[in-house]
């Protein structure tokens, strides 16, 4: 973008990183003067919700329990922001991955009719984001799109990164919340609509995936890789304010409608959307390679985009992270009704460096789906 041009960010008023820091949480809210959370989580189960709550709850808080298990639908977010209402409830926190942080965005949202209660966001999946942006994606019941909000007032207030919590991740969850990290990191990067600060987070996210997500893949108990893939997540988080490009375009309508989960369905199309936009970004994709460290000095802008792309190949391979959609689609579909799905979920997407168009959905898709 041109310096002078302007632009917009909403940043979280507090971001507390480090093992251990979800003991702070009680004394927040206690001096915010907050006396009923609706706690927002995967499971119940769950050590750590059992010992915040029980913190919560020897600070003189009521803890109001709300399991939300799959990813946020129209259904979860009303049934949420009912629960808020009728138990009265002043402040908001969710623990756990994207879906437990986008559903309680809106519900709290909802709730307040616009003047969202503190929201605190506690992640325990590195890859989504989510709790450094202002949006979040929901199914719709009725016609089944996936679909993204956006609003100002939905961004958590204070976010607490403990790398402690994603220790227990499975792998292939370790690897498939990776690759949305450097999805998100790359496609803002290229994003017509970057800025000077999105452009910094993205390249950094890129750093700490390169060095980060295969040792945290392979040895799992390693805190230092957590925290920077952690880490990772959040700059990537920050960076995709600047919106997504055909990846995401194409990974976000199709999960939905194939069930595929959202960081494999990135891994798939990232690949592609490098491809297909390299002629309209290449300068940029140049500047991922020297963040991925393989740049060479002397090489073309095109076989470097190519060890880009052959690095991103050799990461995919290493923690076993999808690359071809055909595992997920066994017939195959109407391309015109995928078109159709694609234009109403994400079609009116502007800042991919390439122009949206029919025939970019087409080629992201055939490329996707070659082994």
């Amino acid at each position: 973008m041109a310096i002078t041009n302007g632009f917009e960010m909403v940043f979280n008023r507090r971001l507390i990183f480090g093992e251990n820091k979800v003991t702070e949480i009680p004394g927040i809210l206690n001096w915010y003067n907050k006396k009923k959370v609706l706690f927002v989580t995967f499971s119940a189960e769950f050590d750590t919700f059992k010992k915040i709550s029980s913190l919560l709850t020897d600070a003189g808080m009521a803890v109001v329990p709300y399991e939300v298990k799959t990813e946020p639908t129209l259904q979860i977010i009303d049934h949420g922001r009912d629960i808020y209402v009728a138990e009265g409830c002043d402040c908001t926190i969710a623990l756990g991955g994207g879906s437990a942080v986008d559903a309680a965005k809106v519900t709290g949202m909802l709730a307040v009719n616009g003047e969202p209660p503190l929201f605190i966001a506690i992640p325990t999946t590195s890859g989504t984001g989510a709790e450094a942006t202002k949006t979040s994606v929901v199914i719709n019941n009725n016609n089944h799109l996936k679909k993204s909000l956006y609003h100002n007032t939905m961004i958590a207030d204070v976010v607490v990164l403990d790398p402690s919590l994603t220790l227990a991740l499975p792998a292939r969850i370790t690897a498939a919340t990776g690759m949305d990290a450097l999805s998100h990191a790359i496609e803002s990067y290229v994003s017509l609509n970057a800025t000077p600060i999105t452009e910094m987070y993205g390249l950094k996210a890129i750093e700490l995936v390169n060095k980060y997500l295969e040792e945290a893949y392979r040895n799992p108990d390693n805190l230092e890789a957590r925290a920077g893939m952690m880490l990772a997540s959040y700059f990537g988080g920050v960076a995709i304010t600047a919106g997504i490009g055909i990846a995401h375009i194409m990974a976000q309508p199709l999960g939905g409608e194939y069930g595929i989960p959202h960081g494999d369905a990135c891994s798939i199309f990232l690949p592609a959307s490098i491809i297909l936009n390299q002629e309209y970004a290449e300068k940029k994709y140049v500047e991922i390679s020297k963040a991925f460290g393989v740049y060479k000095e002397g090489a073309s802008d095109k076989e470097n985009v190519q060890a880009l792309l052959d690095k991103i190949t050799s990461l995919q391979k290493s923690i076993d992270a999808p690359r071809c959609l055909k595992g997920y689609i066994k017939e195959e579909p109407s391309m015109d009704y995928l078109i159709d799905v694609i234009k109403r979920t994400t079609g009116h997407i502007t800042c991919n460096p390439r122009p949206l168009n029919e025939e970019l959905m087409k080629a992201a898709y055939e490329l996707a789906m070659k082994d």
